[in-house]
């Protein structure tokens, strides 16, 4: 008779939400989800040594002076640039995927909406996707610099040139076509 008191006891006492409740379901769901997260923020890295080898490819770009050297220059950055939005496509749809998972965590008993693990959950995606978006907006302004300082560098190798002032269209064109790393680079 006192065997059943007991185990009924030690069950209920597992269940108590005040001592911590059965948190093996909670730590289980919490271990993947962390899984996945470590899996994002090593993308994340990859990505960011992506766009600091851009940086570094950009400033070389400012000191080159044969037409070969830049060509081929330009190609591994228009490499880099293709394969960091290629990369950030793919963490964008993981970190949806993750967003996914933690609505469908929350009809898990005990990680319903407002409880430890969803908050967790929802905030370390959150910080994610912050982390992200400030990842673009600085790869944007280093794709904007560039673009800026590549104009400015054939304007200036045009009117080294001709001897006249390039306009902005002109410019566009001479980019466009290829034309400004052989024409006026070799003269």
């Amino acid at each position: 008779m006192n065997d059943l008191f007991s185990n009924s006891f030690k069950n209920a006492q597992g269940n108590d939400l005040e001592a911590g409740g059965d948190s093996r379901v909670e730590g289980v769901n919490l271990d993947t989800f962390f899984d996945d997260v470590e899996n994002v923020k090593k993308d994340m890295g990859d990505v960011e040594k992506l766009y600091k080898r851009l940086q570094e490819s950009n400033e070389e770009s400012k000191t080159v002076h044969n037409a070969k050297t830049m060509k081929d220059l330009r190609a591994r950055m228009d490499a880099d640039v293709a394969q960091v939005l290629k990369r950030v496509k793919l963490i964008k749809g993981k970190l949806e995927a993750l967003e996914k998972s933690n609505a469908t965590n929350r009809r898990v008993p005990g990680c319903g909406p407002g409880s430890s693990a969803d908050r967790t959950r929802t905030s370390v995606v959150s910080g994610l996707g912050k982390k992200l978006k400030t990842m673009m907006d600085d790869f944007q302004g280093l794709r904007a610099r560039m673009n800026e300082e590549y104009k400015e560098t054939v304007g200036r190798r045009y009117f080294t040139v001709t001897g006249q002032k390039a306009d902005e269209d002109l410019i566009e064109n001479l980019i466009s076509s290829g034309e400004s790393d052989f024409k006026m680079i070799e003269f």
